[in-house]
């Protein structure tokens, strides 16, 4: 899929959360990454898999079903306004299908802020096929971690990109979620 120009800083932004955690970027020549981000012909979403997975101690499949060995999937968001500027949330996108827990990546733009979740197949594994997870925030762009719905995505947040990379999925056992490490 293109890089839309509208988007570029956005990808960028996210290039930049992550590519320390990718392989052998220390024999690159800056300049030309740089180049190359700008016009928009690095595929973001690949890099951030291999940053996953090199991370995380697992290999790329980029299958239908997943992207890492594992069985989970690697997503990138933005936060973004909707319903005609009265809300603000980070959509994750095309889940219908995957087998495993999604590890999202999600950029606040109005703060500047990255956040990570976790998010297990059980918990995402009901939304239709026409449907996507929205992880809510203010329209100042603080976290809305309190809410009532039927899924609360911020109780799958994690703190860094390692934990990211390296979280196991919770678990739901006898109408209890419970994080393992």
């Amino acid at each position: 899929m293109a890089t839309k120009l509208e988007n570029l800083a956005l990808e960028i932004a996210h290039w930049q959360n992550f590519v320390d955690y990718m392989p052998g970027t220390s024999e690159w020549d800056d300049n030309t990454v740089a180049d190359l981000l700008q016009l928009g012909v690095l595929e973001v979403s690949t890099g951030f898999e291999h940053a996953l997975a090199h991370e995380g101690g697992c290999t790329v499949t980029s299958r239908d079903t997943e992207d890492l060995s594992n069985g989970d999937d690697a997503k990138l968001s933005t936060v973004r306004t909707c319903s005609s500027g009265t809300a603000y949330s980070a959509p994750v996108c095309n889940i219908a299908g995957k087998t495993g827990a999604l590890r999202v990546q999600v950029y606040e733009r109005k703060q500047n802020l990255f956040y990570y979740f976790v998010i297990p197949n059980w918990a995402y594994s009901h939304i239709p096929k026409s449907s996507n997870i929205e992880i809510p925030f203010e329209l100042n762009g603080n976290p809305r971690r309190r809410i009532r719905c039927a899924v609360n995505w911020w109780q799958f947040e994690v703190d860094s990109f390692e934990e990211l990379a390296q979280q196991e999925p919770a678990q739901f056992e006898n109408g209890v979620y419970t994080l393992f490490t």
